[in-house]
């Protein structure tokens, strides 16, 4: 095994908006900016910003379910279908040299997406293959990462023990040049609409009832998609999302036809050392349109029997999800229905921990607990059986994951939940919600829109 090595950090000025710095790279290949809005939360979750680009090599899956290696050191693209696009990940991290952990968040190593889709890969068989034009999957493998501390106000390059002398001069160049101005043009050319009619997600509801009633399934999280047409500059429309709709685990992604543009307020999994912990969202709130209303909904939310319920019968599959690679006993639930507010709707939000098995590592996490169980219901497999057969149109992206996996074994990633996808001139953008045997139809429905009503208002009002 190589030796470990240290790093090479440079200082830069601070910007608390780090979509400055971000703009430098975005003609690189494969620009990722892990955003977490700057200082617009308190919490140690809205610490830092990442952002790379140029990876050394990609796993990526494509809309056929072919894995794919991409080294861009060797020029080699090896087709990798007989394995799981996880263990091939893993092997490109075991190829990076270790880093000793330290207090940055990414020392080097994987950043990028886990689409929801990529379930009919890991359960072959039960979850049948969409058609869909964009990939299940594409992680990028880098050697540097632009972080942005927002506690300590500092910025700086970092860049892995393997990176090359060449490239690191050409990163440090580009950084220290000039930002050419960028065209702002964007604009909504038709607006939002969904996919199916109120008629369709009735009887999609319908049928979910019949299926908890003949004991299949207790939850199902039921989605729709809209979709409407643009022009102009995506990378714009993201910097009007992230005034609209700060969320902690916010993420650009630019990627070969198409770009994710992600204001999600949901962490998935967040592993540092042996401690694992994930932040399940189960249950909804509108803002209120005075103070008093606003506490109103935010009160009824945290005393709703319902609402409690769903969110319990996801910690429960959370728990059981970490437990396959958890110590036995280690599983915890440090906080119960906790109430987080953002800035269209109040959620209920709890916290489960785990203490990793000694020969476990992050990306055995993430592929024992993907897809989110708060995007699926349960029992998992079965509602993900139901979601398949219901939904009209592929969930591509959203309830999929995006995040970092580092060489010193940290990672963190989201719920792609306030999630869109900008490609061949439209937005796709899905909503949707936990349905269980007393939901209301029409309410159900209204929570699906008011989740991205302000995401969609605020590109239509561009």
């Amino acid at each position: 095994m190589a030796t470990m090595n240290e790093l090479i950090i440079v200082d830069l000025d601070y910007q608390a908006d780090s979509s400055i710095w971000f703009e430098h790279c975005l003609n690189e290949t494969l620009p990722c900016f892990l955003d977490s809005c700057g200082s617009k939360y308190s919490e140690s979750r809205s610490r830092y910003d990442i952002i790379s680009a140029n990876p050394w090599a990609v796993v990526a899956v494509d809309n056929n379910e072919q894995v794919k290696v991409t080294n861009y050191l060797t020029g080699e693209a090896i087709d990798r279908s007989g394995q799981s696009p996880f263990d091939c990940l893993s092997e490109l991290l075991e190829k990076m040299t270790p880093v000793v952990k330290n207090a940055l968040p990414f020392t080097g190593g994987a950043i990028g997406f886990w689409g929801y889709e990529l379930a009919s890969v890991l359960e072959p068989g039960r979850i049948a293959r969409r058609e869909m034009e964009t990939p299940l999957m594409s992680v990028g493998l880098y050697h540097w990462a632009l972080i942005s501390d927002h506690k300590q106000q500092s910025t700086q390059l970092v860049f892995h023990p393997g990176c090359p002398e060449q490239e690191r001069e050409k990163v440090l160049a580009l950084f220290h040049q000039p930002e050419a101005a960028r065209s702002s043009a964007f604009k909504i050319t038709r607006g939002f609409t969904p996919s199916i009619t109120k008629t369709e997600y009735k009887e999609a509801f319908d049928r979910i009832q019949d299926y908890i009633l003949a004991g299949d399934c207790y939850e199902v999280n039921l989605t729709q998609e809209f979709v409407a047409h643009y022009q102009g500059n995506s990378w714009s429309a993201y910097k009007t999302l992230r005034e609209v709709s700060p969320a902690p685990y916010s993420a650009y992604l630019s990627l070969p036809g198409f770009e994710i543009l992600s204001h999600s307020p949901e962490r998935f999994i967040k592993v540092t050392g042996r401690h694992v912990e994930t932040h399940p969202i189960k249950g909804t709130r509108p803002r209120g349109r005075s103070e008093q209303e606003d506490r109103e909904y935010a009160q009824d939310l945290l005393e709703c029997e319902k609402d409690r319920a769903e969110n319990l019968m996801i910690v429960d599959l959370l728990r059981n999800d970490l437990g396959k690679i958890c110590k036995t006993g280690s599983i915890k639930v440090p906080r119960l229905f906790g109430l987080e507010s953002y800035a269209n709707v109040h959620h209920l939000v709890s916290t489960v921990t785990g203490e990793l098995d000694e020969d476990r590592h992050a990306l055995d996490v993430l592929s024992h607990a993907f897809p989110g169980g708060s995007i699926t219901g349960a029992p998992k497999i079965r509602s993900m059986e139901i979601i398949h057969e219901l939904e009209a149109s592929a969930r591509t992206i959203y309830c999929g994951s995006i995040g970092y996996i580092s060489t010193d074994g940290q990672m963190d990633t989201s719920i792609t939940i306030r999630s869109l996808i900008a490609r061949n001139n439209r937005l796709h953008c899905w909503g949707g919600g936990a349905i269980v045997a007393d939901s209301d139809c029409e309410q159900e429905y209204q929570e699906s829109v008011t989740k991205v009503k302000n995401l969609m208002h605020g590109l239509e009002s561009m």
